[in-house]
């Protein structure tokens, strides 16, 4: 597809979105497009289920709006919850990252610093490791989609703590999705705790993970149950404003 053909396909899809249905001639006058190319292109969007065609007149497809919807979440997820993590990175001193789901891909969005950094230097956008992180588990524990693919895709051992065949990590999964947070203990990166609780959204899918990484030695087993805690209460926080209609909004 060539880039002019795609930044028309735009153009229908924002003047619809702006102005409601349009016929295909009211649509070549508002473009400025040749009424035959009009034609052609609409002709394409609905068999793509981009547009919807209802007496003559087209507006927006299922297609369309899934994904606005999803990027709308997206958009409210991260703006809501970046209050709530920068308190959780103060409060713990810890570095505190928000991850998120696309299809059966988990990356992180945000990044938080805590007062004691950990060196990790996590891109955000990368595709996270899902049997090794304390997200990817979160997420094969809670996301049917992402739990095939973890269970379809090799399982390398990363490190010597790394969990890799599937009972093990199915025996993991119930216990995150019993107690609500995942733990990975230098499975990932030898050395590093990684915790991850779940922001479930208002139809009560996983909209989120907050993650927060340490060190070993800043973080023993004898503070993991607070700073979960701590978690908890932000991963809570996080929903009472998703399922708020103004959270976004007001966020």
């Amino acid at each position: 597809m060539d880039r002019q053909r795609l930044e028309r396909i735009f153009d229908v899809l924002t003047h619809l979105a702006g102005h409601g249905p349009c016929t295909a001639t009211e649509l070549s006058r508002a473009l400025r497009t040749p009424l035959s190319s009009t034609h052609d292109l609409l002709r394409a969007m609905a068999e793509a289920r981009l547009v919807d065609v209802i007496d003559r007149s087209y507006g927006l497809g299922p297609r369309a709006l899934r994904t606005a919807l999803a990027v709308m979440d997206s958009v409210g997820v991260q703006r809501v919850a970046r209050r709530h993590l920068e308190r959780l990175a103060e409060d713990s001193g810890f570095d505190v990252y928000l991850a998120m789901g696309t299809g059966n891909r988990v990356v992180y969005v945000s990044r938080h610093p805590g007062r004691q950094h950990v060196n990790l230097d996590i891109p955000l956008g990368r595709s996270l490791l899902l049997h090794s992180t304390a997200v990817g588990k979160l997420f094969a524990a809670f996301d049917r989609n992402v739990h095939q693919t973890m269970m379809a895709k090799p399982r390398p051992a990363v490190t010597g703590e790394t969990l890799t065949s599937a009972r093990e990590l199915d025996r993991d999964l119930a216990v995150i999705r019993r107690r609500r947070v995942s733990v990975s203990r230098g499975e990932s990166l030898k050395d590093i705790v990684g915790l991850a609780t779940p922001v479930f959204a208002p139809d009560q899918s996983l909209a989120a993970a907050v993650h927060v990484s340490a060190l070993r030695t800043s973080l023993p087993t004898s503070r993991v149950g607070s700073v979960v805690e701590q978690m908890l209460a932000t991963s809570a926080a996080i929903e009472a404003e998703l399922a708020e209609p103004t959270a976004v909004a007001s966020a």
